[in-house]
């Protein structure tokens, strides 16, 4: 059967668990009744129940009480969202956030969670139904800015993905992927016109300048599986490796949108699809895990907990 065939299928069995990642540009707009923020919410109820919402430039949804956070979980079918700590000496507190379906999740904490970080992620943590040992969700958005930043940025998610942890991590890296993707090449920094983005973006290295791939390759190291990555090697679909971002004078479009899994939860990957729209310069990354293999994996990784 075709790889999108079968990730339709398996949208409509029961057994799936529908993580949606996106960085919405702006929030939607300043505008709290504004049309681009409605339609990117019909565009995501469009895609069915989502029961893990990881989002990015979240910047407007602490204002006014919370009213756009709450709208979200109105619009998506009775979400709990989660909004990072408060950050109002950074790029405008531009937020992160998580949302959770309380039917399927209990959650434990939300942790407020700041430094190391320029952009506070969000750090949720949750059981899935009966499961022995609680999952870690976050949100992250990487410093736009720093390589070395996003360096110590990665350096503290690897400290969610130790023995006996099991943690799903997405957000906006605004680096690389360390093994390049198919049919697409890391930018030729010599023809960048952008030299301000050139030097956010890439790091001195043997007398000359590279693309920014430390994050990632951490996170991997730390035993961080990037489901795009996954998806393509391993599931037959290479349209999971999508770029998701980027303008012709920085270099061109890259995958610096990623989502990463933890302790095992690799095993548990249905599928991965990258949703362009006309809303946000960024796409919907909506990645499906089979809820048993996820219950499987935490059981397992119970185990390892309790022996250490």
């Amino acid at each position: 059967m075709p790889a999108k065939e079968r990730l339709l299928l398996d949208a409509m069995t029961d057994d799936i668990l529908t993580v949606v990642q996106w960085n919405l540009e702006s929030d939607g707009g300043p505008d709290p009744s504004s049309e681009r923020w409605r339609r990117a919410h019909d565009i995501l109820a469009a895609h069915g129940q989502i029961d893990i919402h990881l989002r990015q430039e979240s910047k407007y949804s602490r204002e006014r009480g919370h009213q756009r956070l709450h709208a979200t979980e109105r619009r998506l079918g009775g979400l709990r969202g989660f909004l990072s700590a408060p950050n109002p000496h950074a790029d405008a507190d531009i937020a992160t956030a998580v949302f959770i379906r309380p039917e399927k999740f209990a959650v434990l904490e939300s942790r407020p969670r700041a430094k190391p970080w320029w952009l506070h992620p969000t750090h949720v943590m949750v059981r899935l139904g009966e499961c022995p040992l609680p999952m870690n969700i976050v949100s992250f958005h990487m410093c736009w800015f720093d390589p070395d930043q996003r360096l110590t940025e990665a350096q503290w998610l690897t400290t969610l993905a130790q023995p006996g942890m099991v943690t799903l991590a997405g957000g906006d890296t605004n680096s690389y992927p360390q093994q390049p993707d198919p049919d697409l090449t890391l930018p030729d920094w010599t023809t960048v016109t952008d030299r301000a983005h050139l030097a956010h973006r890439t790091i001195v290295e043997g007398g000359g300048r590279r693309s920014d791939t430390r994050p990632d390759e951490v996170l991997t190291t730390a035993g961080y599986v990037d489901l795009g990555r996954h998806a393509a090697d391993h599931l037959g679909q290479p349209d999971a490796l999508t770029p998701t971002a980027g303008r012709a004078d920085q270099g061109g479009p890259q995958r610096i949108d990623r989502t990463y899994a933890a302790g095992g939860l690799a095993d548990a990957l249905s599928g991965v699809e990258v949703v362009h729209t006309d809303v946000s310069d960024h796409p919907l990354l909506i990645t499906r895990l089979r809820r048993s293999r996820v219950e499987r994996v935490l059981r397992e990784q119970s185990t390892v907990a309790a022996s250490r």
